[in-house]
């Protein structure tokens, strides 16, 4: 399901370096932080989406 969410995204533009999915459990707070703020830095150093208008 994930590689579909993630072709529809490529169709409308989006850079599938915004996308990302982590197994986590609820027992890795530490883990989840982690992916979090990796996740955080490396949409800021993308910058501003440019998606485009589709329809």
């Amino acid at each position: 399901m994930f590689g579909m969410t993630s072709e529809l995204l490529q169709l409308l533009g989006i850079d599938p370096k915004r996308t990302r999915l982590a197994w986590i459990s609820s027992a890795e707070g530490t883990k989840f932080a982690q992916v979090a703020n990796e996740f955080t830095e490396t949409i800021k150093a993308l910058g501003p989406a440019n998606i485009k208008q589709v329809a």
